[in-house]
């Protein structure tokens, strides 16, 4: 369908301009009508997802009967701009799509302007390199703010996938569910293993180890609302493990970001895959793609999909993955460096869920809670 898209200077940057003349200009068809809703409201958190049923004046072959359109949520917009996520999941769709080696939406259409700042981003990661923590957080909410007030757009076209299923990351997922997700993940991560042809598609595909004195400044922000918020969950052990995290997380992210590397999906969680009633799996949202080691994916993925209760099933299902890895071709990561690696990167990532708490606006659809607050308590059952 790629083929079917115009190239054009206007980009909606709201529901109301998708209209029948848009996609006429755009697509290679005229559009008499478009049905719009909203989906996936409280699922994504720096993304819109409009659906749009399109009713053309000719059925021409390959024309579809509705796509996804995805657009920058106004909350959280500085977080989407100044980590480049927008931009990042356009290049993921344009330049890889099907050779990716995940199953992912067909891709349509894409736009986005043009950066006017990338050397201030570059010199802004150098500050972040070289500045000491505390002037680090300084400088975070200063480009934050920046990057709020920046009126890039960007529109992504894909396939509307009408006859899935999507689970509730906030319930938490099956131990079956979670079984067809990893097979999915172990694929993907053989197909991308020490690919540089891959990685250097785009120097957007952040490293795990870049920035590390970012999420060091995000946990010094937040380490009192952790006690206060989470304290009931939080043993004296589990506590001055994430403070050990805090005074090595350069030396773990290095770590983790080492070889054997392979491409990250970086956001490889329940609410970003759909269920096919044929057992095909559809991978979604690609803004955190990223190089580093399998383990993070994995580790991820089982502590946030899955409630602590399902701890006693966990060696049966890293089993399952690296089985599978290691089916895919890949011998050079073992089981127990796998384990080393998950259990590392269970500690690390609860660290940045921390670090963001307070930066990221993640209020859930029901209005209970926020994103981030459940992530952190599932997460801390998974931690010994």
């Amino acid at each position: 369908m790629g083929s079917m898209a115009k190239t054009r200077v206007h980009i909606p940057q709201s529901g109301d301009d998708l209209t029948p003349a848009w996609f006429s200009e755009t697509l290679d068809g005229k559009v008499l009508a478009v049905e719009r809703s909203v989906i996936g409201a409280g699922i994504g958190f720096i993304g819109e997802l409009h659906r749009c049923e399109l009713t053309w004046a000719d059925s021409g072959d390959g024309r579809p009967d509705s796509v996804v359109v995805k657009i920058p949520a106004v909350a959280n917009h500085g977080i989407g701009e100044a980590s480049q996520a927008y931009e990042r999941e356009i290049v993921v769709y344009r330049e890889l799509g099907g050779r990716f080696g995940i199953p992912m939406p067909e891709y349509h259409y894409s736009e986005f302007d043009p950066n006017p700042a990338a050397r201030l981003k570059s010199f802004v990661l150098f500050l972040f390199e070289k500045l000491p923590v505390n002037a680090v957080n300084w400088l975070l909410l200063k480009f934050l703010g920046l990057s709020d007030k920046s009126r890039r757009r960007y529109l992504l076209m894909m396939e509307d996938i009408r006859d899935s299923r999507p689970p509730a990351q906030a319930v938490g997922g099956s131990i079956d569910d979670a079984k067809l997700a990893l097979d999915v993940l172990a694929a993907f991560h053989a197909h991308n293993w020490m690919r540089r042809e891959v990685s250097d598609v785009s120097d957007l595909f952040w490293p795990l180890e870049q920035t590390p004195k970012v999420w060091q400044a995000g946990y010094l922000r937040n380490r009192e609302q952790l006690e206060n918020d989470f304290g009931h969950l939080l043993s004296d052990a589990v506590l001055a493990k994430l403070d050990d995290v805090q005074s090595r997380i350069p030396e773990i992210m290095g770590h983790l970001g080492s070889a054997p590397w392979t491409m990250l999906h970086g956001d490889y969680r329940l609410d970003n895959i759909l269920f096919r009633p044929s057992g095909e799996l559809v991978v979604l949202d690609f803004q955190a793609v990223g190089q580093g080691r399998a383990g993070w994916d994995v580790a991820y993925f089982i502590t946030t999909a899955l409630t602590p209760d399902h701890r006693v099933e966990e060696e049966s299902l890293l089993r399952r993955y690296h089985d599978a890895l290691v089916s895919e071709g890949v011998s050079d990561y073992s089981y127990e460096v796998l384990i080393e690696d998950v259990e590392l990167a269970k500690l690390a990532m609860t660290h940045r869920f921390i670090g963001g708490i307070d930066a990221l606006d993640t209020q859930m659809a029901d209005g209970d809670d926020t994103f981030l607050v459940v992530m952190i308590e599932r997460i801390l059952g998974w931690i010994d």
